[in-house]
């Protein structure tokens, strides 16, 4: 089992009660649970989409991943300023995370004859703090309904809308942080699909450009992404 596997899913460990040895005060109670460190960030990226995924397709860790994450006071966002797409909305309700970790797969064709992009993102928290971050994502979702995005004097106004829809049955719990940008009457999406596996979040996001079914696509490497990280013998990663 590697350093990383027993901490991932349940983020905690399971003592077996002690037997009494026959005496009249009965068994023993359980020793309490120790807190289980989250992931440090050279973990996480051991757990990050395989180098090599089904139908051609390419992941590989973000370089920049390597430096150490400074620390800094877990808050919420205090206004909707900078929410983009879904990916901003998970990184704004994300600052207490102790470490994360990035990589950019792509593939197939997409409608501009390019391959299709795709962003995956993975966050380890201490105390609970995965399970927090999922309540922030919603509350910050309640909250920046709708956005106007900045734009020059004279080009169409932008706004952007987001909702939570129900996210995939995997992991602990789930949503989808539904991201709507509006310019001159053309609509396009970008959506961020996050899973939360225990102390830990997956985050599979996708940009402005992709169709849906591009998109849809991309979403779809979310149960891959799950699996790799609960895994004790993850599939290599390309960290170049």
């Amino acid at each position: 089992m590697t350093s990383s596997g027993g901490r991932r899913v349940a983020g905690f460990v399971l003592l077996a009660a002690v037997a009494g040895c026959g005496s009249p005060a009965g068994p023993h109670p359980s020793a309490p649970a120790a807190p289980t460190p989250p992931l440090s960030a050279a973990e996480l990226r051991t757990h990050l989409l395989p180098a090599v995924m089904p139908g051609g397709w390419t992941s590989q860790a973000d370089p920049q991943d390597q430096s150490p994450k400074t620390s800094s006071p877990p808050a919420a966002p205090s206004s909707c300023g900078g929410l983009l797409d879904g990916q901003s909305v998970v990184d704004a309700s994300t600052t207490a995370a102790s470490a994360d970790a990035t990589a950019i797969f792509s593939g197939g064709h997409s409608a501009g004859n390019g391959v299709i992009p795709g962003m995956e993102k993975l966050y380890s928290f201490p105390d609970g703090g995965a399970h927090r971050a999922m309540d922030d994502i919603r509350a910050l979702v309640a909250r920046c309904r709708n956005v106007e995005l900045p734009h020059a004097t004279g080009e169409p106004a932008e706004t952007a809308g987001f909702a939570v829809a129900a996210g995939p049955r995997l992991g602990h719990e789930s949503l989808v942080v539904q991201a709507t940008v509006a310019t001159g009457g053309e609509t396009a999406h970008a959506d961020a699909t996050v899973v939360r596996v225990g102390s830990s979040l997956v985050v599979i996001s996708s940009v402005l450009t992709l169709t849906p079914a591009e998109a849809a696509t991309v979403a779809g490497f979310m149960p891959t992404a799950v699996a790799q990280l609960a895994s004790d013998h993850p599939e290599p990663v390309d960290r170049a």
